[in-house]
């Protein structure tokens, strides 16, 4: 959980340096921060076997799960300590199979933030850069 100390974009630096423990989620569809700076936000993910669907392929959940994550981690950067955000929005289009036991990245950045309500977008990548899946999203910010 966030502490009130931090601000968002302190909050995600701490979890990219591995000084807080990533949420639950992160154990479920593995994913890693490795860059973050204002309104940008890049995750390194790795589908498995587990999430695989019934036909063998990687399941959409986990593109979606990993496009959330990135999305709400761009919002979450602009935000002040003690301030949150819920993703009121997801719009995602897979575009290309994903493979098991294949990094990739899912990237988001900024596209407008209001007094309420953020607007991201993001993408899943492979290490050559050809796009599998992207994404939109909306926030709402939450004042505590």
């Amino acid at each position: 959980m966030e502490s009130p100390k931090y601000t968002g974009l302190e909050f995600l630096t701490a979890l990219k340096n591995g000084e807080v423990s990533p949420s639950p989620m992160a154990h479920t569809i593995p994913m890693e921060l490795v860059e973050v700076s204002e309104g940008k936000a890049t995750y390194k993910v790795t589908p498995r076997k587990e999430h695989k669907n019934i036909q063998g392929g990687v399941h959409g959940g986990f593109c979606a799960t990993a496009l959330d994550t990135a999305t709400g981690s761009a919002a979450h950067t602009l935000l002040e300590h003690g301030v949150g955000y819920g993703t009121i929005d997801l719009n995602v289009k897979m575009i290309r199979p994903m493979q098991v036991d294949t990094s990739y990245y899912a990237t988001a950045e900024l596209i407008n933030a209001g007094r309420n309500i953020i607007s991201t977008q993001g993408k899943i990548v492979d290490e050559d850069g050809k796009v599998y899946a992207f994404a939109s999203a909306t926030l709402m910010i939450i004042r505590k």
